[in-house]
C-alpha cells in the first residue's frame, strides 16, 4: 500500500476536524447576536460536509487498518458521534431542533479528537465473530440516539433555567421551546433503548464469566448496566409517573454519563503506542 494513503487518510481527518469547529464556530455566532442570523443557516450545512468527511475518513481508515468499524471498538467515538450528526441533520426540521446542533456539533469534534487517540488492532480473539458486530453496531446507534438525547437534555436545563430568570435576552434565546426539547429527547431514548438492550444482550452472550475477566471488562459491565438501568428508570417513570421535563432530563445526562464511560474504558485500555500517522505508516509498509 502507498505511503499516500495514510497519510491522505490524516487529511480527510484534518479536514474534518476544521470543519467541525467551524460548524461548533457558526452555531456560537448564531446564538450571540442577531446580526449573525445567517450563521444559522450555515451551521447545519457545513455540519454536513464535516458529517460526510467524516464518513469518508472512517471508510478509508477501515480499509488502511484493515479493520471493520463495526467488528471492534476502535472506531466507535469516531462512529457514534458521525452517526448523532446524520441523524440530526436528518431530523432537525422534524422536532424543531435546529439550534440543538450547537450542543451536538461540539460532542461530535471531541469524539473525533478522542477516537484518534485508539489503537487499531484486530477484536480480541475471545469474542465471537459471528455475534460481535450485531453487538457494535447496536451499540454504536444506540449511543449516537443517546448524544442527542442528552443535548436535547441539555438544551432543556439551559432554557427552563432561562425561562424561570426571566431572561429573554440572554445567550440561549433562540433555542428550541421546552416542549420540543422534551419531546425529542424522549423520543431519541425510546429509539437507543432497544438497541442498548440487544448490544446487552449480545454482549452476554459472548462475554459471560464476566467475574473471570480483567478489571476493564468489570468496570465495562458496571457501567452499561448502570446506563441501562438508568434509561429503564427515565423510560418507565415517564410511561408510568408522568416523568417529564427536569427530571427526566437529569436521569437522561446521567445515563449518558455512564455511557461514556464505557467508551472511556475502551480508550483507556487500548491507548495506542505511537500516534495515528507512525501507526499508519507501519501498517503501509507490512
Amino acid at each position: 500500500m502507498s505511503l499516500v494513503i495514510p497519510l491522505l487518510v490524516e487529511i480527510i481527518l484534518a479536514a474534518t476536524v476544521g470543519t467541525y469547529a467551524a460548524a461548533c464556530g457558526l452555531f456560537l455566532a448564531y446564538l450571540s447576536h442577531d446580526r449573525f442570523a445567517r450563521a444559522g443557516t450555515l451551521a447545519p450545512r457545513v455540519l454536513l460536509v464535516g458529517t460526510l468527511l467524516h464518513a469518508v475518513h472512517i471508510t478509508a481508515s477501515s480499509f488502511v487498518f484493515h479493520v471493520c468499524p463495526v467488528e471492534g471498538i476502535h472506531f466507535a467515538l469516531s462512529t457514534a458521534s458521525m452517526l448523532a450528526c446524520a441523524i440530526y441533520l436528518t431530523l432537525r426540521r422534524r422536532y424543531r431542533i435546529d439550534v440543538v446542533g450547537a450542543f451536538v456539533a461540539p460532542l461530535a469534534l471531541v469524539f473525533l479528537l478522542a477516537s484518534s487517540l485508539v489503537a487499531m488492532s484486530q477484536p480480541d480473539p475471545r469474542y465471537r465473530r459471528a455475534i460481535l458486530p450485531i453487538h457494535v453496531a447496536a451499540n454504536l446507534l444506540g449511543d449516537a440516539l443517546f448524544m442527542l438525547a442528552f443535548a436535547a437534555a441539555v438544551a432543556y436545563l439551559l432554557q427552563e433555567r432561562r425561562l424561570k430568570q426571566k431572561n429573554l435576552a440572554g445567550f440561549f434565546r433562540k433555542l428550541p421551546p421546552l416542549d420540543a426539547l422534551d419531546k425529542a429527547g424522549h423520543r431519541f431514548l425510546l429509539a437507543g433503548f432497544p438497541l442498548l438492550t440487544t448490544g446487552i444482550l449480545t454482549g452476554v452472550y459472548w462475554a459471560h464469566g464476566v467475574e473471570a475477566g480483567t478489571a476493564a471488562d468489570v468496570a465495562r459491565a458496571v457501567f452499561g448496566y448502570t446506563t441501562w438501568l438508568l434509561f429503564a428508570g427515565v423510560l418507565l417513570l415517564r410511561a408510568g409517573a408522568g416523568w417529564r421535563g427536569r427530571r427526566a432530563a437529569y436521569g437522561t445526562i446521567a445515563g449518558f454519563g455512564f455511557a461514556v464511560l464505557v467508551l472511556i474504558v475502551y480508550l483507556v485500555k487500548s491507548t495506542p503506542a505511537a500516534p495515528p500517522v507512525a501507526v499508519a505508516v507501519a501498517v503501509a509498509v507490512q
